[in-house]
């Protein structure tokens, strides 16, 4: 396994850069849910990154987009999206006030969650992907009244071939608040999913990439980068077996 990046830049000086793991494993899954120590599995989950810069004193808003392929013998599981901010943001006590808020009118869905993972002790992949969650739910910007940011799960077909994945969608007060550099991620997993009626794999058999891209909207739109996606190399590979 191995982590990487890739960058695209646009004429203006603005960039988007995407990491993460390029050799993941899908899991099988008939094993997610299995209780017996031989078949059930721990959650296995990859974060994707991506970061992006902007000139000038005025913040676009922006739309971020993270693709990845519906081909070959797996499909991607989305599990959680987050946008990062570095604490204290210029309106910190109100985004706190607004956090907090936030967590007492979500109180009785978390202990309803506790309670559901505590009595789930036999289902290691649900107790794992929901404290996975968690942890970036609580690292992730709180969603502030006119400063709400989104996500959303969306497709595209670059080239024809389809592909599936989530765009985020930050306001421009929202992106001041942050800073001149904003980075969110998305936390997935790989699960395996033969084609059932015809061999899907791209020609030549060569992996698809990620993509990714990225709409900076002023006066005008800048796509980063000009008319391309930034494209990071992902080869998925089925979960070694157990030693």
């Amino acid at each position: 396994m191995a982590a990487a990046w890739s960058r695209g830049f646009a004429e203006s000086g603005e960039w988007l850069e995407v990491y993460g793991e390029t050799e993941p494993q899908s899991v099988p899954l008939e094993q997610m849910f299995a209780t017996r120590s031989d078949t059930a599995r721990p959650f296995t989950g990859y974060l994707y990154v991506w970061s992006l810069g902007y000139t000038g004193d005025d913040a676009p808003s922006v739309s971020v987009t993270v693709l990845f392929p519906a081909m070959s013998g797996w499909r991607v599981k989305d599990v959680q999206a987050v946008v990062y901010h570095l604490p204290p943001v210029a309106d910190e006590r109100a985004w706190r006030t607004t956090l907090a808020r936030d967590l007492r009118a979500a109180r009785p869905v978390l202990e309803a969650a506790g309670k559901l993972t505590a009595d789930l002790v036999g289902f290691p992949e649900i107790n794992a992907m929901m404290s996975a969650a968690a942890h970036l739910r609580a690292r992730s910007a709180p969603q502030m009244r006119d400063e709400e940011w989104f996500v959303r799960r969306v497709h595209h077909s670059p080239g024809g071939t389809l592909h599936q994945g989530v765009e985020w969608t930050l306001p421009a007060n929202f992106v001041q608040q942050i800073g001149s550099r904003i980075t969110g991620a998305l936390l997935v997993e790989f699960i395996g999913a033969a084609p059932a009626y015809e061999d899907t794999d791209p020609p030549g058999g060569e992996p698809l990439p990620l993509l990714a891209c990225a709409t900076l909207t002023r006066d005008k739109e800048v796509r980063l980068p000009e008319d391309d996606y930034v494209r990071l190399p992902l080869r998925v590979a089925p979960e070694r077996p157990r030693t």
